[in-house]
């Protein structure tokens, strides 16, 4: 039937069907690409390289670059003809003058003349099955040795012959077009075979997917020839052969389909088998080719077509959202209806429904409309204007009471053979059931605009205010903004297991486990818009119709977005995936619905199309990002690994880029430049990052990549590179500059501390001036009074008129007085010249005892020294005396105490007073005016020391006396030390 079908091919009018499923994309001279091309290969990064006549050009999907030869050479000529590209990256280029260039990384290596070649077209290179490189050329059949082209010698069966065609099938097996005949070289072995099947000049071969060979004679059309046992018998040859067909080049698709460029200016061809037999197609200059001469045709790894014109270069991708053909002035169907088993039927506005079946997509309206007519299920269809219900082919119209024509059904939701919901007019929802049409008394008078089926007999109702209504039998759950449901108008709503979504003119929500909805977030605008179809196939996908096409999205990971209200990249078909229009709005029935045999069926404002859910292509393979030049102020050079950038360089610009030839406007991008951000950014579509105010220092810079069906590199490219610092951004620049502020510091600290000495000995000599015009007017006043007291007292003591005991009185008085005379003196004398006989601290406080006790009732005095005694200052041994001798005093006098006990201790840190007796204690109110507490504190503050007192009734009181080492030591030094434990 194939063959049939070639055979009639050549009697079609250029102006035949034109490809109607696929998107064709061309790029003509004078847009940038070139013309002449005679080959294409894919690189191992997805880009294109062409042989054209005008030089070698790469092509990314956006833009053709021209390549030059390493090290500023040329190419021996601009007319190339064949190319070959090695798995190791090396390239091999082939002239029409017949010389040949290796591109590899040591750089451009050119044979010629010299090196075993004669000037004639080389239309083919390849390799044989142990990695021989052969040329055919018309001037002659070679092979390369390593250094030189050979020609074939004659142990390998085959002359210095002209040669137009070479192909390796998958078994090895090197085919050969040369002297006019077909050769065969096995793989592993070294003779050519003569198969005797005559060829005409610059015919070519292709390989079919089940391995077949066929041959592209320019005489006697397109033909099978061999397969992996051999040549095919004559007969079957020539019942196969397709005279009709003249093709220069021809290519076997993935799908199994045939590609050819017509020898003459008649543009390509493609040839499927369809349901009614094989399908033709022509497509030329009037269809929108580059040119009507075309040549050569290559399918790269995501399943585009490629074919080069001599006028520019032409993509066909084959289109995953196809438009029902409606051939003839027939009723445009509008509306879709999944009946029980899951077949699915079409109308128009006429409600004769059309069966949409898998075997019936190509088939007449009157095939399919007598298939519907045939079908058991039922059918329930509805329009503005009528509404129908058809059960086994009896076709009844229904009529809601108080609804005259037109109906204006909004919404319609089918329950089996006998009941199905209507939202009719702008205030009714009416249940037809068994004949019968019923309100649901629980519902409120309120216009809604989508029904459907939940769980557990449930219905969900959409309303245009935006709120939904989720219940049965009188029980209604009704959710609102408040509940997070912020759709606008409800446009569609549905169930898919215990998720409940909702669309709506604005967006996109999912009800939570919480009870809450959430709105669907996605990187594209308005992705969610005016969705008025919901389907959950069996795959774990999810389909949404709406206002920007169709959406695709897997159902667990857009679930899960949606509910951390995370952003979500679901995958988009729209007019370039042959969507032939934007979601119907204004149907009552949803805009997407699933049949049973795996085919997704779209409404549209354009018609109807469906997507076969089972066989949806996926970009499987991730796409390999490349980084590519690094800018800063004006200079422009390759990132590479180790890269060592300029000081003061603190702006730059990176250039990446991932090659989708399919659509390359829909690839994402996100990317981090280690040492600067925590977290990878997301770019979009846009190839170029900028950063600025960047600091000396190493830095990584990393860039992944998702094709358009949102399928991440598996593994992330990265550069590292480093910036110098500038002199004063250096490590060594930094401690200079720390040392310097410490001795800035230190010098800041040594002038105040000067300054502070002059300001203590100003204070200390006004002190000093003071001390002794206190010392003056005491010993002026009050000493002089003193003595004069005690004179006069001992006048009176030997006066006759004194008694004997009176004179003891005043004995002991003028002793007492005596004795306060002696101290009064002393503290004169220390107020003149500061000078001390307390640098024995436990002996005056003996001595202190000494004086207070003269019975033995007074209480026993312990005295414990630890450690070494130090030189002290005289100004604090004098305060520390004084505040000994008060709390001594206190004991001797009012506590009742059997013991005292002194301890004093020389410490390393600092000097230790404790004074402890076991008396009465003291009171528990305790004025502070009494027992010297405020002199000893004021005392104890002056010094900077810490003074504590403990006291409990009948045990004892007890009073403790620190001070730092440098406030009572003389000559005492600071040394670094760790903290201890022993602390003021």
């Amino acid at each position: 039937m194939l063959a049939a079908a070639l055979c009639l091919l050549s009697t079609l009018p250029a102006a035949a069907a034109a490809l109607s499923d696929y998107e064709h994309s061309a790029w003509r001279v004078g847009q940038g690409a070139p013309g002449d091309i005679w080959d294409i290969a894919q690189l191992a990064d997805n880009r294109l390289l062409l042989a054209t006549g005008a030089g070698l050009y790469r092509f990314d999907g956006r833009q053709f670059e021209r390549v030059a030869p390493p090290n500023g050479g040329s190419f021996p000529s601009a007319n190339m003809t064949s190319l070959v590209v090695d798995t190791d990256g090396t390239i091999w280029i082939a002239y029409y003058n017949g010389s040949i260039t290796r591109l590899d990384a040591h750089g451009a290596r050119d044979f010629g003349s010299r090196d075993g070649l004669r000037p004639g077209l080389i239309p083919r290179l390849e390799r044989d099955a142990s990695g021989r490189l052969w040329a055919a050329s018309d001037a002659g059949l070679r092979w390369f040795d390593g250094v030189r082209w050979q020609a074939p010698t004659a142990a390998m069966g085959i002359g210095d012959i002209p040669a137009h065609w070479a192909l390796r099938d998958h078994h090895g097996t090197l085919w050969l077009l040369a002297g006019g005949e077909l050769w065969r070289l096995r793989s592993h072995a070294t003779r050519f075979e003569r198969l005797g099947l005559p060829v005409s000049t610059f015919s070519s071969l292709a390989l079919r997917g089940d391995g077949q060979l066929w041959l592209a004679d320019r005489q006697r059309g397109i033909m099978p020839v061999a397969d992996a046992r051999g040549l095919l018998p004559a007969a079957q040859r020539e019942v196969q052969r397709l005279p009709g067909l003249l093709a220069g080049r021809i290519r076997f698709a993935a799908d199994g389909s045939l590609w050819g460029s017509f020898v003459a200016n008649g543009g390509i061809f493609h040839v499927t088998e369809g349901e009614r037999g094989p399908r033709i197609e022509r497509f030329d200059a009037a269809q929108g080719l580059a040119s009507s001469t075309a040549g050569p045709l290559l399918q790269d790894r995501e399943g585009n077509l490629w074919v080069g014109t001599n006028l520019g270069l032409n993509r066909f991708r084959e289109h995953q959202v196809h438009a029902l053909a409606q051939p003839g002035p027939v009723d445009p169907l509008r509306a879709l209806y999944r009946a029980p088993d899951g077949e699915v039927f079409g109308h128009g506005v006429d409600l004769q429904p059309l069966a949409l079946r898998r075997a019936l997509r190509d088939a007449t309206p009157a095939v399919q409309q007598h298939a519907a007519r045939a079908t058991r299920q039922p059918l329930w269809l509805g329009d503005w204007n009528a509404l129908v219900r058809i059960v086994d082919g009896q076709r009844e119209a229904l009529s809601p009471p108080g609804f005259p024509v037109p109906r204006e059904l909004r919404a319609l939701l089918p329950l089996g053979r006998a009941e199905a919901w209507f939202c009719l007019g702008s205030d009714t929802l009416l249940q037809y059931r068994a004949g019968r049409w019923t309100r649901d008394p629980s519902l409120p008078r309120q216009a809604c605009t989508a029904l459907a089926a939940g769980s557990h007999g449930q219905r969900l109702i959409g309303y245009p205010d935006g709120t939904l209504r989720v219940g049965s039998s009188g029980h209604y759950r009704h959710y609102t903004r408040a509940d997070g449901l912020d759709v606008g108008p409800v446009t569609a709503t549905a169930q898919a297991g215990d998720r409940i979504w909702v669309a709506g003119e604005n967006g996109l929500a999912l009800l939570g486990h919480d009870g809450r909805f959430r709105t669907a977030r996605a990187a594209g605008d308005g992705l969610f818009e005016g969705i008025t179809g919901i389907v959950h196939d069996g795959r774990g996908r999810y389909w949404f119709n709406g206002s920007r096409g169709l959406v695709r999205a897997e159902a667990a990971t857009f679930e899960r977005a949606v509910d951390a209200g995370r952003d979500t990249a679901p995958r988009l078909f729209d007019t370039p995936d042959g969507m032939p229009g934007i979601a119907s709005q204004a149907s009552p029935v949803p805009s997407a619905v699933l049949a049973a045999d795996g085919l997704l069926w779209l409404a549209t404002n354009q018609g109807l199309a469906w997507l076969d859910t089972e066989k949806v292509r996926a970009d499987a393979l991730p796409l390999v990002p490349r980084i590519g030049t690094l800018s800063t102020a004006g200079t422009q050079q390759p990132l590479r690994d180790g890269l060592q950038l300029p000081p003061g360089t603190a702006q730059l610009q990176i250039d990446y880029q991932a090659v989708s030839l399919s659509r390359p406007e829909r690839v994402r991008y996100q990317h981090r430049l280690v040492g600067l951000d925590d977290q990878w950014q997301d770019a979009g579509n846009l190839t170029r990052s900028f950063y600025t105010n960047l600091q000396p220092g190493a830095y990584r810079f990393e860039v992944r990549a998702a094709n358009e069906d949102q399928v991440w590199s598996t593994a992330h490219v990265q550069r590292a590179f480093r910036i110098a610092p500038l002199w004063y951004q250096t490590v060594w620049f930094g401690i200079a500059c720390v040392l310097a502020m410490l001795a800035l510091i230190g010098l800041a600290m040594r002038l105040r501390s000067r300054r502070l000495t002059l300001l203590v000995r100003a204070r200390l000599k006004e002190r000093h001036a003071e001390r002794e015009r206190i010392a003056r007017e005491l010993h002026d006043t009050l000493l002089q009074g003193t003595q004069g007291l005690i004179l006069r007292l001992h006048a009176v003591s030997h006066s006759p008129q004194a008694t004997p005991e009176v004179r003891a009185a005043l004995e002991a008085a003028m002793q007492q007085a005596e004795q306060a005379l002696g101290e009064a003196r002393e503290r004169v004398r220390l107020l003149r010249d500061g000078s001390t006989d307390y640098q024995d601290l436990g002996a005056a406080l003996v001595q202190v005892y000494g004086d207070r006790t003269d019975d033995a009732e007074s209480p026993a005095l312990r005295l414990n020294i630890e450690g070494t005694p130090r030189p002290l200052r005289h100004d604090a041994a004098e305060e520390v005396f004084l505040i000994g001798r008060e709390a001594l005093l206190n004991a001797l006098q009012h506590a009742s105490a059997a013991t005292v006990d002194i301890e004093l201790a020389y410490a390393r840190r600092g000097l230790r007073l404790h004074i402890r007796d076991n008396g009465s204690g003291l009171p528990l109110r305790l004025p502070d005016d009494r027992w010297g507490l405020v002199g000893m504190r004021e005392r104890a503050e002056r010094l900077g020391a810490r003074l504590r007192l403990w006291s409990r009734p009948q045990v004892g009181t007890e009073i403790a006396l620190f001070l730092p080492g440098e406030r009572i030591y003389r000559h005492h030094r600071r040394r670094w030390r760790r903290p201890t434990g022993e602390t003021a």
